[in-house]
């Protein structure tokens, strides 16, 4: 099982998605496309037997939220 970090960050211009280890960070123009993208993603990873994080960042870079997305918590949504 693999732990993934996933952030979204302020830019110039708009927001991005980074996830720990992937090379190029994803660019949004919109936070709310950004934080909706991340937390697909952190799903579709819990559903494949991960761990993910996803942090949110506001436009200072300040962390206002952090959600643990974990391979226990899929299955039993998958079961319900």
């Amino acid at each position: 099982m693999s732990e993934h970090r996933i952030s979204v960050t302020p830019v110039d211009g708009g927001w991005s998605l980074a996830c720990e280890g992937e090379t190029q960070p994803q660019l949004f123009l919109s936070g709310r496309c950004a934080e909706a993208q991340a937390r697909a993603l952190a799903l579709a990873l819990s559903r494949a037997g991960d761990e993910a994080f996803v942090y949110i960042h506001d436009r200072t870079d300040a962390l206002i939220g952090a959600t643990r997305y974990s391979a226990a918590d899929a299955r039993k949504l998958a079961s319900a």
